[in-house]
């Protein structure tokens, strides 16, 4: 039995009587796992035994488009010049120097 085959049972034992308590633990599950699928069957409809992602819906220390570019750009100019190092801190000075503030120098609050 797949999982969402398993949600689908617990949903199914509820519905037909059984005890919440009854159902997890014949299953081999925990109280929060069935109340989760239980409050997710009544309130998504249909699509309810899908996981849901986890990832964020925003990254908000990301840096925009065009400064990763910029990096990329500079990382690359770097690893051509001879003996010259490429990591964070050799990418920042770089930016610095042409004028522009890196995103190790920028302050958290942007």
């Amino acid at each position: 039995m797949n999982i969402k085959e398993l949600r689908e049972q617990a949903i199914k034992r509820y519905e037909n009587g059984e005890s919440p308590k009854e159902i997890y633990q014949s299953l081999g599950k925990g109280k929060t796992w069935f109340f989760k699928w239980l409050k997710r069957y009544k309130l998504d409809g249909e699509n309810w035994t899908k996981s849901h992602s986890r990832k964020p819906h925003q990254s908000p220390k990301r840096i925009d488009k065009i400064m990763e570019q910029t990096v990329i750009e500079t990382r690359k100019y770097l690893e051509r010049k001879q003996y010259s190092q490429i990591g964070a801190l050799a990418i920042s000075y770089d930016l610095n120097k042409q004028g522009i503030i890196s995103p190790i120098d920028m302050p958290s609050y942007l």
